[in-house]
């Protein structure tokens, strides 16, 4: 059976540099007519948007899914929403291993 990703509940006024508040989730790129998702890793999404000076951690996600311009691999469109998600397995003490880890 396949694992989903469970979505952080945050709204939809998130900014990328959330992430830092919710240790181990990742940036859930998700297509909105299809469901076809990937998961990536925030900060990498932050040093693009900086490489291409069109955005950085205040950037919202809404924000972030409109840029994206590539067709979705499985019905072919351009409608994209994203979302922090944590991985499949991913429970309340790793949570805080990781919380712990970063803030030491």
């Amino acid at each position: 059976m396949l694992m989903k990703m469970r979505i952080v509940p945050i709204g939809d006024q998130a900014t990328l540099g959330d992430h830092r508040h919710y240790p181990g989730a990742r940036l859930l790129l998700v297509c909105s007519l299809c469901g076809w998702d990937k998961a990536y890793r925030a900060e990498r999404v932050i040093d693009r948007l900086r490489e291409l000076k069109s955005g950085g951690h205040a950037t919202r996600l809404e924000q972030v899914a409109r840029r994206v311009a590539w067709n979705c691999p499985g019905c072919g469109r351009v409608k994209w929403r994203c979302h922090f998600a944590w991985p499949p397995g991913f429970d309340d003490r790793e949570a805080k291993r990781l919380a712990n880890l970063y803030r030491n």
